[in-house]
């Protein structure tokens, strides 16, 4: 009976600790994400507005009821919910940090060290509940809320130094 040894292939970069981000630091970035989305939001207000009213010109005399009757739909609650939630869900799968994410040096990741994909994001966004969910970080030993449990991923802080090298990338 022969043993076999496998032998890995040695690794270029080693793995890095990381700091989990604490709940202080994930809170004041979900204020200052909330500046963001109020953004969003009052930009998808008006871009829907502008076009029902292109829309409706012809047919109707008085805006205001189209506007009233708009805001009474439930599909215009989905177009702006979808809307702010999206800025969340691009924000994630494209750098793995927010606005706020970014000014507070937080980033995430799967655990595995991979970013999310875009179901992994949106089932992080429907499950955050409007950010509620990182309340369970308290309880967390691993700092975790239950959207981040879901999906597998951490919420890091980034060093110090971390933009001053050619970390720095365009957010958008």
């Amino acid at each position: 009976m022969s043993s076999r040894t496998h032998k890995s292939k040695p690794t270029s970069s080693t793995p890095t600790p990381v700091t989990l981000a604490s709940f202080w630091k994930r809170l004041f970035a979900w204020v200052y994400d909330l500046l963001g989305a109020l953004g969003i939001f009052i930009l998808a207000l008006t871009i829907g507005q502008i076009t029902l009213y292109l829309v409706t010109n012809p047919w109707v005399d008085d805006f205001s009821q189209v506007s009233q009757a708009a805001s009474k739909n439930v599909f215009w609650g989905i177009y702006l919910f979808v809307t702010v939630q999206y800025y969340y869900v691009w924000c994630w799968v494209k750098g793995g940090q927010t606005v706020g994410m970014k000014a507070w040096k937080l980033q995430l990741f799967k655990s595995d060290g991979k970013l999310l994909s875009w179901k992994e994001a949106y089932l992080r966004s429907f499950l955050s509940l409007g950010g509620l969910a990182n309340l369970w970080c308290l309880l967390d030993s691993e700092k975790r809320g239950w959207h981040d449990m879901a999906i597998d991923s951490r919420v890091i802080e980034l060093p110090k130094d971390f933009y001053k090298n050619d970390n720095q990338k365009p957010l958008i």
